[in-house]
C-alpha cells in the first residue's frame, strides 16, 4: 500500500477536481439559460412575494407615492395649523425677563461683565466650522498630518507627527470630523474612534 500512496493521492485529488469543475460547467450552463430567457410578469411575481415584496407597475406606484405625499401635507397642514394657534399662548413665555410688552428690551443699564457675555457667545459659533477627513487604510501618520495642515487644522506638521506618533498605528478607518480648532489630544482621540 505505501508502494502506491503517492499515485492514490493524486487519483484522489484528481477525481475531487474533475467533480468540482463538472459542477462550476453545469452551474455556468443555468447561469446562461436564465441570462438568455427574460423572467416574466408572474415569475417575477412570484420571486417578489418569496422575498415579501410587493411588484408594482408604474402607474401603480405613482398612486402610492401621490397619496403618500397628499397624507403628509395633510399632516403637517394640520400640525402647523396647531403650532400657530399655540403660538400666541406661549409667546409671553418666551420673552426674556428684561423685556417691555413689546418685546423690546428694556432700556435699563447692565453691568459690564454681562454685556461682553453675549458678544462671546457670537463669536464662537463663527469657530465651529466643521472639518471632516477620510482616514484610509494604510494611510501614514505624515499623510494625515499634511492634510489637517492643508484643511487649518493644525499649524505644524512635524509639532504633530511628533506628539501623535504613539497613535500611528492605531488609527482607525472612516471620516474624523473636527469641529473648530481642536486640540492635538482632540485630534488625536478622533483619529482613534472606532467610525
Amino acid at each position: 500500500m505505501r508502494k502506491y500512496r503517492s499515485w492514490l493521492l493524486g487519483f484522489g485529488i484528481g477525481i475531487i477536481l474533475g467533480a468540482s469543475m463538472l459542477q462550476l460547467i453545469l452551474l455556468a450552463q443555468k447561469q446562461a439559460v436564465m441570462v438568455a430567457e427574460p423572467l416574466t410578469r408572474e415569475e417575477l411575481n412570484a420571486e417578489a412575494k418569496k422575498a415579501g415584496l410587493v411588484l408594482l407597475t408604474t402607474e401603480q406606484l405613482e398612486t402610492k407615492i401621490n397619496e403618500a405625499v397628499a397624507s403628509v401635507q395633510k399632516d403637517s397642514g394640520q400640525e402647523t395649523d396647531d403650532i400657530n394657534s399655540g403660538m400666541n399662548d406661549t409667546e409671553s413665555a418666551l420673552t426674556p425677563p428684561g423685556a417691555n410688552e413689546e418685546g423690546q428690551p428694556s432700556a435699563t443699564p447692565t453691568d459690564g461683565a454681562e454685556s461682553e457675555q453675549p458678544e462671546a457667545s457670537a463669536s464662537e459659533p463663527a469657530n465651529t466650522e466643521e472639518f471632516t477627513l477620510y482616514i484610509r487604510y494604510g494611510m501614514s501618520l505624515t499623510e494625515v498630518a499634511n492634510a489637517l495642515f492643508e484643511q487649518g487644522i493644525i499649524e505644524d506638521t512635524k509639532d504633530f507627527i511628533n506628539e501623535a506618533r504613539p497613535i500611528a498605528k492605531k488609527m482607525n478607518v472612516g471620516n474624523a470630523v473636527f469641529i473648530g480648532k481642536p486640540t492635538v489630544k482632540e485630534i488625536m482621540s478622533e483619529l482613534t474612534r472606532k467610525k
